[in-house]
């Protein structure tokens, strides 16, 4: 047996089949310096490349999901708020965390408006919860929801195109407030406010600054007076201790670290509201969008 493997080891070594200590091994032709110049130009090259693929395809998804987004809303709207009633029934199926649906008349605000345990998931997700850019707008999770509180707090984004919340940036124009005083609510249980514009002012984007409750009816006064004071334009609509407001938050149009807040008096539809304003200089607009990131807990999310 032991002579058979060493005649065929022998065969092998003849036909150059084995490799042995003895066979030195080739060696490797070193390099020209133009060889590694070019290999180095050649690698910068596929990084730029890359690089520049990587910024199309990011301007390409933020394209196309804001196309997609409003597309989605678009049908949604015509589906479940095709005049001057909403199907919640549809709604509540698609999404059971649905609280609302706000119309701002003659703007892309026909939308529903949601809330759940935190203050980020609708930032970037859609009422039928999938992924996207333009999330839904979404009631602080501190509040109850059924817009009983003091002030109710909707977030959302708000971007230069005018999609989504985007037409409440045009609120720093007084004569935009004068064509545009009120919107509408409506409600699950099927009924109608009139939420009617009093202020339009910018805050600094800690969630703090944005009180959802109030100790006294001293506080709360003290918090409208905040806002009169600090709106972009004056007007007649007066907010008793009463009252209950609401209030959209949203980025600023132009980028800044701060908040806009368009704060309304919330009515019944057929309550008689007196609507008007003190002439003072109108706010030039800004037409750029702010980076869309999700905030910190302590902050207020961005729009």
């Amino acid at each position: 047996m032991h002579g058979a493997f060493c005649l065929c080891v022998c065969v092998a070594k003849r036909n150059g089949l084995v490799y042995t200590a003895h066979m030195k091994r080739k060696k490797r032709r070193p390099r020209s310096k133009a060889e590694i110049i070019t290999a180095v130009l050649y690698g910068i090259f596929c990084l730029l490349v890359a690089g520049v693929l990587y910024g199309i395809g990011i301007g390409a998804y933020a394209l196309f999901g804001e196309t997609i987004g409003n597309h989605y809303y678009s049908v949604l709207a015509e589906k479940t708020a095709p005049a001057d009633i909403v199907d919640f029934t549809t709604l509540a199926q698609e999404n059971p965390e649905v609280r609302g649906w706000v119309r701002l008349a003659d703007t892309a605000i026909n939308l529903p408006i949601v809330k759940t345990t935190d203050n980020k998931f609708y930032l970037n997700h859609r009422f039928d919860e999938k992924k996207n850019k333009l999330g839904t707008p979404f009631i602080d999770a501190g509040n109850t929801g059924d817009f009983s509180d003091r002030h109710t707090v909707i977030y959302g984004h708000a971007l230069g195109s005018g999609s989504m919340l985007g037409s409440l940036w045009e609120y720093e124009n007084p004569n935009y407030f004068m064509r545009h005083p009120e919107m509408q609510l409506f409600l699950p249980d099927g009924s109608v406010k009139i939420l009617v514009v009093f202020a339009c002012s910018r805050v600094p984007g800690v969630r703090g600054n944005i009180p959802i409750s109030f100790s006294t009816e001293v506080d709360f006064l003290a918090f409208i007076a905040d806002l009169n004071a600090t709106s972009a334009f004056t007007s007649n609509v007066k907010v008793t201790a009463q009252d209950r407001i609401v209030s959209f938050c949203v980025a600023l149009p132009d980028g800044g670290d701060g908040r806009l807040l368009v704060c309304c008096k919330l009515t019944d539809a057929t309550a008689e509201t007196t609507i008007g304003i003190a002439q003072t200089p109108a706010v030039p607009l800004a037409t750029e969008a702010p980076a869309e990131t999700t905030s910190a807990p302590e902050q207020t999310p961005q729009g």
